[in-house]
């Protein structure tokens, strides 16, 4: 290899290292604030364009959002707790899919317009056990701003939602816990996912086209 050449790899060599520790950093920067904000974007994307999507397009909308920004499967589990950990592997992805469709259709019937919300993140923490709290206020022309905390864990190199508090102290995942409780000691899984599926249905309002195509 001639100097030049030799010379010429040794530039490539560092321009390709750079651009790898350059995108290392972006990844890196995606931490749980910005991951929270993507998805307040994403949000506020649907709530303006909630007329023309409709309640099953802002669904499907929702059902991708929770896939991309949330940690479903440790979530429901809380929720579950020592049913999830006795149930068979169908069992736990049936379950699964009914949360899913379930808090895809409330996402849907709660964010069914816009006014001119918007999402301001106000500090952000790291707790005892290693998860980051994303405090953020939901600014409301019409009406009270609402506070909504986030609970992140990283999972790899991705941040995920596991826990949305309301007013900075109501945890939603210990709501649904107490929520469901009675339905798992009385049916276990297999009635709280009937149960999921059967409110997922009234709240979209449909037979089965919406059920069918997620």
């Amino acid at each position: 290899m001639t100097a030049f050449r030799l010379q010429t790899f040794k530039m490539i060599l560092a321009l390709a290292v750079a651009i790898f520790v350059m995108a290392s950093s972006a990844a890196r920067a995606a931490g749980p604030e910005a991951t929270v904000s993507a998805f307040h974007d994403d949000l506020i994307s649907v709530m303006k364009d909630s007329e023309s999507l409709g309640i099953s397009g802002r669904y499907h909308k929702f059902l991708t959002q929770i896939d991309r920004y949330f940690h479903m499967p440790l979530m429901v589990s809380f929720v579950s707790g020592d049913h999830w950990v006795k149930a068979a592997p169908e069992a736990r992805a049936k379950l699964y899919q009914a949360a899913r469709r379930m808090s895809a259709g409330e996402l849907a019937v709660l964010f069914s317009g816009y006014g001119g919300e918007t999402f301001k993140t106000l500090r952000t923490r790291t707790i005892k056990d290693g998860s980051v709290l994303v405090e953020t206020e939901l600014d409301r022309k019409n009406d009270s701003n609402v506070k909504v905390t986030y609970r992140m864990r990283e999972f790899g190199e991705t941040w995920r939602i596991i826990d949305v508090m309301l007013d900075g102290a109501i945890s939603q995942l210990i709501k649904r816990r107490d929520e469901y409780r009675r339905t798992l000691e009385d049916s276990g899984i297999t009635g709280l996912t009937a149960l999921l599926d059967a409110k997922a249905d009234e709240i979209l309002g449909v037979k089965g086209a919406i059920k069918a195509s997620n």
